[in-house]
């Protein structure tokens, strides 16, 4: 949950990475740079839960092929008729370091969630671990594939 939709794709991501139960890098260099995910209004559909699980693929594969383990993201996204954009300005550190007690293999578009809470209404939290949600915020859910 966050209060605007770039912060809760900021938090899913950092949801994505903090599954896998990784340790180590506390004294890695940091490094900045900037990350993308897109959606072309002429390939299909350009919703933002799309464009979410887009976003949470490119963590995956920064995480997994490129080495680079998210740290936060300053997310910012764009539509029109064209389609959905974002642009992230992300703080990562080497991957090599990390050590990881699960591997998520894929993002699973099965029971993605993304929904805007609107001021005064109450999303019920998931089992009894979890609290309701008062809006007004944004809510995603994603199933991992481990």
């Amino acid at each position: 949950m966050a209060p605007t939709v770039e912060r809760v794709f900021a938090e899913a991501a950092l949801g994505v990475l903090a599954a896998m139960d990784a340790q180590g890098a506390n004294a890695s260099r940091v490094h900045h740079g900037e990350w993308t995910a897109m959606l072309n209004a002429s390939e299909g559909r350009t919703d933002l839960d799309l464009l979410l699980l887009a976003w949470l693929d490119e963590v995956l594969y920064q995480a997994q092929t490129k080495s680079r383990w998210m740290l936060s993201a300053d997310v910012h996204i764009t539509q029109d008729e064209q389609g959905a954009r974002l642009r992230a300005m992300v703080a990562f550190v080497s991957a090599n370091e990390m050590v990881r007690g699960v591997e998520v293999k894929a993002i699973s578009s099965h029971g993605l969630t993304l929904q805007a809470v609107q001021a005064g209404a109450t999303l019920p939290g998931k089992g009894e671990d979890m609290p309701s949600l008062v809006g007004p915020a944004w809510y995603a859910d994603v199933l991992l594939d481990v």
